[in-house]
């Protein structure tokens, strides 16, 4: 358990401390706020769907789903080239629930 959180505190700040080396290249600045406000209602609207597909699959499933997810999210961000892709991995990664 103290590893998983490690890993997300982890996660967490080296996510916050490269976006705006990430996002340095793109032209739409004013879009990246409303970026960050459309992924955390994407994940405060995801807690319940998840919660209640969970009780039907075993929590190990869910767990390796959402973490290929946060996988996915992560590499979208690490080599995106535009403003859509880096919304997509920004959506992708942060509406998972670890």
């Amino acid at each position: 358990m103290f590893l998983l959180y490690f890993v997300n505190a982890f996660q967490s700040s080296m996510t916050a401390n490269l976006s705006p080396y990430v996002t340095s290249g793109f032209d739409s600045h004013s879009l990246i706020p409303v970026i960050y406000v459309v992924s955390s209602v994407m994940a405060a609207a995801t807690y319940m769907p998840v919660a209640k597909i969970l009780n039907l699959f075993d929590r190990s499933v869910g767990f390796l789903i959402m973490a290929a997810f946060a996988t996915i999210g992560l590499a979208l961000s690490a080599g995106c080239h535009n403003i859509a892709t880096y919304c997509a991995s920004q959506v992708g990664s942060t509406s998972v629930v670890l």
